[in-house]
């Protein structure tokens, strides 16, 4: 049984290196995207940005169906997070000082928030995943048993 959850919570190494090195590119790709307004926030309360958080999703199912781990998916959504709060801190609050971006940047309640929709989002997404995966095992040892 621990052995089971080491393999949900952690995944296989291969898939643990392949998620770890993408994940800088999801955090420098959703602040692209918002800095050159592919992606854009509507809205006047902004808590969880939508575009990050699609974008976060798809990777999270993605890593659930490779049967990846699932505190790769939480790092995922996570890293979409902070790639929007960077855009935000760095070129969206031209009047702050360095510090001042940082401290936004690293803002408790915003990493709180980020955190607990990571956790939560990318939980349900990976969930999906593997529900995905199944399906497709299903799918194909079905066929295999009727030919």
């Amino acid at each position: 049984m621990a052995l089971a959850l080491r393999g949900h919570l952690f995944g296989s190494q291969f898939e643990r290196n392949l998620t770890f090195l993408v994940v800088p590119f999801i955090f420098l790709g959703t602040f692209v995207a918002y800095a050159t307004d592919l992606f854009s926030v509507e809205g006047c309360a902004i808590l969880l940005p939508g575009n990050a958080t699609y974008l976060g999703i798809i990777v999270a199912v993605t890593v659930g169906y490779r049967r990846g781990g699932l505190l790769a998916a939480w790092i995922s959504l996570f890293a979409a997070y902070q790639g929007f709060y960077a855009e935000w801190a760095f070129l969206g609050l031209s009047s702050h000082s360095l510090t001042g971006k940082f401290a936004f940047l690293f803002d408790p309640v915003s990493l709180a928030i980020a955190a607990g929709a990571s956790i939560g989002f990318g939980t349900i997404a990976y969930v999906v995943g593997i529900i995905l995966h199944r399906g497709r095992d299903f799918v194909l040892h079905r066929d295999n048993r009727t030919t």
